[in-house]
């Protein structure tokens, strides 16, 4: 069991949305992305999965929580500074373009000096896109969140869903993989789905320009994952 009074922990989820392929991409570009698509269903397969890597998509949000101090915030990518008001005393809505928002967070895990990181697929998806996004905007990490291996990498970061599937998922079985919204629903956590907006919505949210709504959601996650980790910590983490 990790003594999390003891440890700077800081809890953090991304959310993210695509370029748009139309657009964003030079012809060259498009074909080569489309290379082995072969009907128009294998076209906008190919297009709608590449929201899930940093060099065909973008962070719009991300959301950070102060286990120990119960504060956060979530920086929001409005393209500038705006004001939105959060509905939480203890977390800040912070607006700007994806720069300043990415630069923003490597300032507060220095300032803050976090030694432990807590995600929910973070290892496989919000640490390395974080990174990538931040080599493509010339940004200096001040954190390596992919030092290590996937074996050793726990020292420093907890992976609840690696942890929920004992670092090896199977497509079925005990250790099978399933959403963070069905292991709230499992565990009696409030699951961040309850607001009704789910992952597959954020494109839409940032598209309309509603991001309290985005960022709700995002910190939503955020909740759900320190709520998952107690729970953990408390009776698996032997």
């Amino acid at each position: 069991m990790i003594d999390l009074e003891n440890r700077k922990t800081l809890v953090f989820d991304l959310e993210v949305v695509a370029h748009n392929f139309v657009t964003h991409f030079d012809v060259e570009t498009k074909a080569y992305l489309l290379k082995y698509a072969k009907t128009d269903e294998d076209k906008q397969n190919v297009i709608d999965s590449l929201v899930f890597n940093p060099f065909t998509s973008r962070i719009v949000a991300i959301g950070m929580l102060d286990y120990r101090e119960d504060k956060g915030c979530v920086l929001l990518n409005t393209g500038k500074k705006m004001d939105i008001e959060s509905p939480k005393e203890n977390i800040n809505y912070i607006c700007d373009d994806e720069e300043s928002i990415i630069k923003t967070f490597w300032k507060t895990l220095k300032e803050k000096e976090y030694n432990l990181f807590v995600t929910f697929n973070g290892r496989e998806f919000d640490c390395p896109f974080i990174m990538l996004r931040s080599l493509i905007l010339k940004i200096k990490p001040t954190f390596n969140l992919m030092r290590g291996s996937d074996f050793t990498f726990k020292d420093y970061h907890i992976d609840l869903l690696k942890e929920l599937t004992f670092h090896r998922h199977s497509p079925t079985g005990a250790r099978r993989k399933f959403n963070l919204d069905f292991y709230c629903n499992q565990l009696g956590i409030k699951s961040p789905k309850s607001m009704g907006v789910s992952g597959d919505k954020v494109g839409e949210l940032f598209e309309n320009k509603d991001y309290a709504t985005l960022a709700d959601y995002c910190i939503g996650d955020v909740f759900a994952e320190a709520e998952l980790l107690k729970v953990w910590n408390e009776i698996l983490n032997i």
